[in-house]
């Protein structure tokens, strides 16, 4: 049987060890890059699996560890030409690498990882959106105060009757007019509906270029980052402004949360 090494990017995508079972069925080999962020789960992986093998990240830079997990492709195909190689990453910017290995007569492919939802990442996050969410949407908001009751006026003679049944009838009249109003045209909603969402893009664009010029500087901490969307979408944002914003983030692949920490 050949040699299967997998290599995995394991700031982009964090399989478990279950996972990588069924992306690289039978592997002889795992190859685990990692950052200071994945310390734990990586020696996790490597104490449960013998052919666990950690590599982690040396210096900073915006893409140090795939230059790592390239590096190690190239020495892993040269010592044994005739294996089978997968790269285990959402990251596209290896397939030139790989195709180019490939014209070299290597066996190698990426497999890309969709983690699970989890059952408490949703809460942890939601309860973290909560507990940074600006204290400026709170003040937006305040509890509105009851208004004293007004006192029951005394029953009086037929006199309030008939000025009550007078009121009646102009009632009726502002309702019909009010009818008449003409409904706001298919074409006028369908306008306004495209103009929210060309700017809720927009506002995406903005935030996930905004944390790409940032590069090692982006918040890596849940709250930190939480603070950072808010900032972002303006004083008076919600904690439900938020909350959207990043599952947006996450959507669009600038983001992955794991526990408390944010990966990109």
């Amino acid at each position: 049987m050949k040699e299967l090494h997998a290599l995995v990017d394991y700031e982009n995508v964090q399989p478990t060890l279950e996972e990588l079972v069924k992306l690289a069925p039978d592997f002889t080999d795992v190859w685990l890059f990692h950052g200071p962020h994945q310390i734990k789960q990586a020696q996790q992986m490597a104490t449960a699996h013998t052919g666990v093998t950690l590599v982690p990240r040396s210096g900073k830079g915006r893409n140090a560890l795939d230059f790592h997990l390239t590096f190690y492709l190239g020495y892993v195909a040269a010592k044994h030409p005739d294996a089978h190689l997968v790269v285990v990453a959402n990251d596209k910017g290896y397939d030139p690498m790989i195709a180019h290995a490939r014209l070299l007569n290597f066996t190698v492919k990426r497999m890309g990882h969709k983690a699970k939802p989890s059952t408490v990442a949703k809460p942890v996050v939601e309860a973290a959106v909560k507990a940074v969410a600006p204290a400026a949407a709170k003040k937006t908001a305040p509890a509105a105060k009851a208004a004293p009751a007004k006192k029951a006026a005394p029953a009086k003679a037929p006199v309030a009757a008939k000025k009550a049944a007078a009121k009646k009838a102009p009632v009726k009249k502002a309702t019909a007019k009010k009818s008449a109003n003409p409904k706001p045209s298919a074409a006028k909603v369908a306008t306004q509906s495209k103009a929210a969402m060309s700017a809720d893009a927009k506002e995406l664009t903005r935030i996930k270029n905004g944390l790409a010029k940032m590069g090692n500087k982006a918040p890596h901490k849940l709250k930190s980052f939480l603070r950072h969307v808010g900032a972002q979408l303006g004083k008076g944002s919600t904690a439900e402004q938020i909350e959207a914003m990043v599952q947006k983030l996450e959507k669009a692949g600038a983001v992955h949360i794991a526990g408390d920490l944010v990966l990109y």
